[in-house]
């Protein structure tokens, strides 16, 4: 926007912005809405079985929402080119609450069918959801933000499983042994789930966002779904993205064990427990971890590799740990441990289980955070975070598979370790160039300077041009 100053020339100004236009409206309402639906369908998982008596049924069905999930998420790209971001997002937030109610209802009254009927429902939706929700965390905040907006988003996410952590404490803190969650628990998060059905409607479409830097989300040309299609291959076939494909499929393979872990070794208010702290530990990881990658006091390249070695090398120690430790348990069950226990196995077993999860989330903020850097456009990022959530949703089905078949715990673990271990080497053929050749987000942080530097220069002409008017005004006087 121009403004005219007493000689009638025209001086830059700076673009007045609306509050629910803005980049951290947008962050705060997609929070809203991960904290409502996937942040308390996770909380229902932090149970254990959703809450269920024996994990396999429930495992069953999760493998279901997962491998729709990912055909979802792989192919919402198309659906977001034909109905927009804002319209995928609203469709994507149909089906969590159905799940819950089957989860509910079979706890209440053993009903199995309307289990895998949620599930068909819940994977369905949520492969839109996932698509449309990464692309508005990853597309919409400026470049420089990115860290800590996504350690928001996982904020509230992670908030769901805080809250849902806190009830199911309140409802279950008096059982001490093993059997099925208290089904008012379930009640209350199906409630919050509607919730976030009428606050999708509150998300801007890209181009009405307004930046603080007042850039523009880079947006790509709507094409035919056969182009499409055609895009979507040629992502996957990419040597940049391609070689993060094993990484994605590995990076939540762990999730599936823990739920099992969590149901077959510990008593309900130790599961309520469990998802309580697993959230406030995935809380203070992400927020670290975005504080750093978000640092300009690094270079992109530093970052990008200083975090992949800090959290793989996190993460692959946990792995180890829990290998021991389920080795320990196969070997000699110790039944449904409480946190009275004094033997030592419970503390050993539990304190695996919350830092399993918490270096998993920190594995994923670095994740995304790292496919932000590498999408040149609004198309490209939908793709990329179709593509991670997409073959993460089939790691995770193959975990839950095997987990609903009573196969031997040790060995998921063991497979985990196995898949991890392969996937490393080829991602770091990606992350080693990230910042250092173009398409590979160097030429993206030269922008955000450019952007910067610019924006300096027009306040300092504003300031300039004010302070030259306020002499002339004087000399008149």
């Amino acid at each position: 926007m121009m403004t005219a100053d007493t000689n009638g020339e025209a001086t830059p100004t700076a673009t007045r912005r609306t509050f629910y236009r803005t980049t951290l409206f947008q962050m705060l309402v997609v929070g809203l809405i991960s904290f409502l639906a996937p942040g308390l369908w996770n909380g229902a998982q932090g149970l254990g079985a959703g809450g269920a008596l024996e994990p396999y049924l429930v495992s069953l069905s999760n493998s279901l929402v997962f491998v729709l999930m990912g055909f979802g998420c792989v192919f919402a790209p198309v659906i977001v080119n034909k109905l927009g971001v804002k319209n995928t997002l609203i469709i994507g937030t149909l089906g969590w609450s159905v799940y819950t109610a089957a989860l509910y209802q079979n706890n209440r009254y053993g009903t199995e069918w309307f289990v895998i009927f949620g599930a068909v429902i819940c994977g369905l939706s949520a492969g839109t959801y996932w698509a449309s929700e990464g692309a508005i965390v990853l597309a919409y905040p400026e470049p420089h933000k990115r860290g800590k907006y996504l350690a928001l988003w996982l904020f509230f996410k992670n908030s769901g499983q805080i809250v849902s952590g806190a009830i199911n404490l309140a409802t279950n803190a008096h059982n001490s042994k093993g059997g099925k969650v208290n089904y008012k628990t379930l009640i209350s998060f199906i409630a919050l789930q509607v919730a976030a059905i009428p606050l999708a409607f509150f998300i801007s479409n890209p181009d009405k966002v307004q930046r603080q830097d007042r850039s523009e989300i880079p947006l790509s040309d709507q094409t035919s779904t056969k182009e499409q299609i055609r895009l979507l291959w040629k992502t996957c076939s990419s040597r940049k993205v391609g070689m993060l494909l094993p990484v994605f499929f590995s990076s939540w393979f762990y999730w599936g064990y823990a739920s099992l872990h969590l149901t077959l070794y510990y008593s309900v208010r130790a599961r309520a427990l469990a998802s309580f702290l697993s959230a406030i530990c995935g809380v203070i990881a992400t927020s670290l971890l975005g504080t750093f990658l978000d640092s300009r006091r690094f270079s992109l390249a530093f970052r990008a590799r200083a975090g992949a070695v800090l959290v793989f090398t996190l993460f692959s120690g946990i792995l180890v740990w829990a290998i021991v430790v389920q080795h320990q348990f196969t070997q000699h069950n110790p039944g449904k441990l409480d946190w009275t226990d004094k033997s030592g196995r419970f503390s050993k077993g539990f304190g695996m289980l919350i830092m399993l999860n918490a270096s998993g989330n920190a594995v994923q903020n670095y994740l995304y955070w790292l496919i932000s850097h590498l999408a040149v456009d609004l198309g490209e990022t939908t793709r990329y975070a179709g593509l991670l959530r997409g073959v993460e949703s089939w790691g995770q089905c193959c975990s839950f598979g095997m987990n609903s078949t009573h196969f031997n715990p040790t060995y998921t673990v063991v497979i985990n370790i196995v898949f991890w271990a392969v996937s490393l080497p080829s991602s770091f053929l990606t992350i080693m160039k990230l910042g250092r050749e173009e398409g590979y987000g160097a030429e993206r942080a030269g922008q955000v300077e450019d952007i910067e530097r610019e924006r300096s220069i027009d306040e300092k002409t504003v300031e300039g041009e004010a302070a030259s008017s306020k002499e002339r005004e004087e000399e008149v006087v």
